[in-house]
């Protein structure tokens, strides 16, 4: 995914909202939204993918000045997004709150009802065990499209530990995926 702050009028405005220029931070909100939205999202599900959304613009804002390359924005801006995210299903797992997932993203075969109703069975229990980490590098990767590199930049971590993540949350939905078709196997024995 290409940085398109350095093209010219992009930097421009985070600079000036660097210097504390509220319509210039107006226009960068309006720009990444959506972006962000989706990534939060894809961590902490719809329900509360606004709220998370508000808490990286607010921490944006108030951090803006310290960014010290206004080409890396973007980048900036999705790390904020990965690190409320953790810290909302964190203080959701304190709390005994279920965070639930938005299907729709795992599920390309939205055409049989009941298909969907049965992944969804088993796909939303097995994202619930995963930590936070674990789904953040599944949303980076699998629903934003970003690369394990980009992935990696996101999360701070280097590439080996951004594959590692992967890997064990893959192997959580693997074997959820697994186990009705083991009962169901074992019942028919």
């Amino acid at each position: 995914m290409a940085e398109t702050e350095t093209e010219g009028r992009p930097l421009e405005i985070v600079s000036r909202a660097q210097a504390r220029d509220r319509d210039a931070f107006e226009q960068l909100v309006e720009d990444h939204a959506t972006e962000v939205y989706r990534l939060a999202a894809s961590i902490v599900g719809a329900a509360d993918a606004g709220d998370v959304t508000q808490d990286t613009f607010v921490a944006a804002w108030q951090q803006l000045p310290r960014l010290r390359d206004a080409t890396r924005f973007r980048a900036w801006l999705r790390q904020i997004c990965v690190n409320r995210a953790r810290n909302w299903l964190r203080s959701a797992a304190r709390r005994g709150v279920p965070v639930g997932l938005d299907t729709q993203d795992f599920l390309a075969d939205r055409t049989d009802f009941r298909r969907v109703v049965e992944a969804r069975t088993v796909i939303e229990p097995a994202f619930e065990r995963l930590n936070a980490d674990q789904r953040a590098i599944l949303a980076l990767h699998y629903s934003m499209g970003y690369s394990i590199a980009e992935a990696a930049d996101a999360l701070r971590v280097p590439v080996g530990t951004a594959k590692s993540r992967l890997n064990a949350a893959l192997n959580v939905l693997r074997d959820a995926v697994a186990e009705p078709e083991r009962s169901k196997a074992e019942a028919s024995s």
